[in-house]
């Protein structure tokens, strides 16, 4: 339809707007009309009479794509087709010979062995694609200022397993007998950083010991997981992810703390003889250990002499990395036998040191 010096066309069913002459680059509009003037259709043209000239519309030559589309290939290598567009008019379907194309990735990172390419006698015209070193799916474009342009769709996959590297779950703590909080995951890549799915992954605990979910996984998109369960052990554990063949491997180190205080030892100090009001020669030393026998640092031990007179330097006291704590006793005024008690809260079992007074 004409409406004022605008051409217009709509789809017949949805009259959704498909084209007006005010979209070209020239911001081209009809020139004066006679009055009530009416467009024209033949010959698949549009044809408009205006006060001085006749205006033609049609449709625009087209490109299309004659070969290459629809590729595989691995990440930063050439597609082995080349990608290859045909010139023809939208009439007759005659070849165009002569026309600059021009193809592009749109900042894909992907390389063309010629990004402009002139059509020849046969309204041919191709280049060679080399995919970027990324694993992704690209749209390459070939237009041109006088065609209709076209698009290829090529899938870059990734190249051969490289690197086996910790994705997450590295460094982290747990106590004993306790499943980590996070899952233990494991990358497979190729050199490019590309994850790699269908390897397994071999993982194991060695001799530190602890549970893992599965003792091995196989790889989606590049990346396996498994649940690590601590032992009975404190300390720090090693978990390898490994895939066989391949010298890379992956390394978690997790750190298993000890569980709460189950029972109060004797290590140093007992049995001690010493003048009245003196200190003793050495500490009064008691170590407190979890239900597995694990050292429990950061515990609070008290020690008391039963009102016998005697005095701590410091008391309670803390347990240090080594689940120990040394206590300077000064003996009472009145010799005699003195029995000193450590205690840990929540902990039934009490130790005692027995210190000669003279």
């Amino acid at each position: 339809m004409i409406g004022g010096p605008q051409l217009s066309a709509f789809n017949a069913v949805t009259l959704a707007k498909l084209y007006a002459t005010n979209q070209l680059a020239t911001r081209d509009a009809l020139p004066l009309m006679a009055h009530f003037s009416t467009q024209t259709i033949a010959n698949g043209r549009v044809y408009v009479g205006t006060q001085a000239s006749l205006r033609v519309y049609g449709l625009l030559p087209k490109l299309l794509a004659s070969g290459g589309n629809g590729q595989t290939a691995a990440v930063f290598t050439a597609l082995p087709i080349p990608l290859q567009v045909s010139a023809a008019t939208a009439y007759s379907g005659g070849a165009i010979s002569g026309a600059t194309v021009t193809f592009s990735d749109r900042g894909q990172n992907g390389s063309f062995s010629a990004s402009s390419v002139m059509t020849d006698s046969q309204g041919l015209a191709s280049t060679t694609y080399t995919l970027s070193k990324t694993a992704k799916t690209v749209t390459v474009t070939a237009s041109s200022p006088v065609l209709a342009k076209v698009t290829f769709t090529e899938t870059g996959t990734p190249g051969s397993p490289r690197w086996v590297l910790v994705q997450s779950g590295n460094q982290q703590n747990a106590p004993v007998t306790t499943m980590l909080p996070l899952p233990l995951v494991v990358k497979v890549s190729d050199s490019y950083g590309n994850g790699i799915s269908g390897i397994t992954v071999n993982l194991s605990a060695g001799t530190f010991g602890g549970t893992l979910s599965a003792s091995s996984a196989v790889t989606n998109l590049g990346r396996a997981s498994v649940n690590y369960t601590t032992s009975t052990k404190a300390g720090k554990a090693t978990i390898l992810g490994t895939v066989a063949g391949m010298t890379s491997r992956a390394q978690f180190a997790e750190t298993v703390t000890a569980g709460p205080a189950a029972g109060i030892v004797a290590i140093s100090g007992n049995g001690q003889t010493a003048a009245a009001n003196t200190p003793l020669a050495s500490p009064l030393v008691a170590r407190v250990n979890d239900q597995y026998g694990n050292p429990v640092p950061g515990a609070s031990v008290s020690f008391s002499d039963g009102a016998a007179g005697g005095a701590f330097a410091t008391n309670p006291l803390t347990t240090d990395s080594t689940g120990t704590a040394s206590a300077t006793y000064t003996t009472p005024p009145s010799p005699g036998q003195v029995t000193v008690n450590a205690t840990v809260a929540g902990v039934a079992t009490a130790v005692n040191f027995i210190v000669s007074v003279q």
